[in-house]
């Protein structure tokens, strides 16, 4: 079988990386893998291209403002004539409507099977800007783009709520991200705790739950901060840390090596207000971090107070905080949490979710 999946780019983020693992596991499978990538990667932050390159895959490349380039869509065709896939597999609205245009308007000389993946809650990621209601507006259309696809997968329950509110004519399959398995390293029993958040730097992601309740702590700890965000959200961000903890907070900007900033950490803190999975959260899982979360789906899903810790409002995080860092301490409980956290990873296992997508692909 010869796949081509269609993304964006492929600076990596959360599909990005489960789309590297998917071509793996294709690959691995005898599947013939080939991406396009619309256009160019951001330059500072880490590609996954010489990895997929690395694996076997051939990839594609696109020029110009990719869906606002008429001579995409007619490279695209080209492509998809010259390489004759079976499944062509895109990832990503603007993927997404591309791949619509060209199959219903360009002349293609075979008849592949199309497969949409959607890998969030697109609509409720954007802040109110003007760039921000365009991209809702033509997101509708998209929503329209979907019901012509030969099958559609959804990382998890929570998204599919969501597409059903939007366009109740898609029966969407729910297939969750798989995350491989790592070996536990508790790291600083004996000293302060480290707690650690990773993800975009805005205000949907929680990030200033996370400084306020730090701030009304009272013990010594460090907090690690991954992730990009806009010079002025920064300085924003920077003015809510009170004086005496200005030293104990680091934003590390973009990270590169997720396993290094793992293995830094004691706890990992998540307070997003929304997620289509929350695959950083998962991340941190697989690393036997205990992990402090917001009593939502899909983040309740994998964490609960058997394997870490749900909040609810302000006080209620500051409170898990404080219990978290005195139960990391505390081997059994610590052990016990641990445990637990094992048993919710076997449900994301590769061996368990890559058959599903299988046999989306020969449905």
């Amino acid at each position: 079988m010869k796949v081509c999946h269609v993304i964006n780019t492929l600076n990596r983020g959360g599909a990005e990386n489960h789309l590297f693992k998917l071509c793996s596991e294709q690959i691995k499978n005898n599947l013939a893998v080939h991406i396009v990538a619309l256009g160019p990667d951001t330059k500072n932050i880490y590609s996954t291209e010489t990895d997929l390159l690395d694996i076997g895959v051939k990839i594609h490349r696109l020029k110009g403002p990719r869906a606002l380039n008429i001579f995409s869509y007619f490279r695209l065709r080209v492509i998809f004539n010259t390489e004759k896939f079976n499944i062509i597999h895109s990832h990503q609205p603007r993927s997404d409507y591309m791949v619509y245009i060209v199959k219903k308007y360009f002349k293609i000389k075979n008849n592949f099977k199309w497969i949409v993946s959607i890998h969030g809650k697109y609509d409720t990621y954007l802040d109110n800007t003007f760039n921000s209601r365009l991209k809702i507006h033509l997101f509708r259309k998209v929503l329209l783009c979907w019901e012509s696809s030969d099958n559609v997968i959804v990382i998890s329950n929570e998204v599919k709520d969501w597409l059903n509110k939007l366009n109740k004519n898609i029966e969407p399959n729910v297939i969750n991200y798989w995350i491989e398995n790592k070996i536990k390293q508790k790291t600083h029993a004996n000293k302060e705790i480290t707690f650690g958040f990773l993800g975009r730097l805005n205000k949907n992601k929680g990030i200033e739950d996370l400084i306020y309740s730090l701030n009304n702590v009272n013990f010594d700890f460090q907090c690690l901060v991954g992730g990009v965000g806009t010079k002025g959200y920064l300085k924003y961000l920077d003015s809510k840390i009170s004086k005496k903890n200005k030293n104990n907070f680091n934003f590390l900007g973009y990270v590169e090596n997720q396993e290094s900033f793992f293995n830094s950490i004691d706890i990992f803190i998540f307070p997003s207000f929304s997620e289509g999975l929350g695959l950083v959260l998962l991340e941190a899982l697989s690393y036997k971090k205990l992990c402090i979360t917001r009593d939502k789906p899909p983040m309740n899903q994998f964490v609960s107070d058997k394997n870490g810790y749900l909040f609810n409002n302000l006080e209620e995080l500051t409170f898990q905080i404080e219990l978290a860092s005195k139960e990391f301490k505390k081997e059994s409980i610590y052990s016990d949490k641990i445990n637990n956290i094992e048993v919710i990873l076997k449900d994301y296992d590769v061996k368990v979710l890559y058959p599903l997508i299988e046999k989306v692909y020969k449905s």
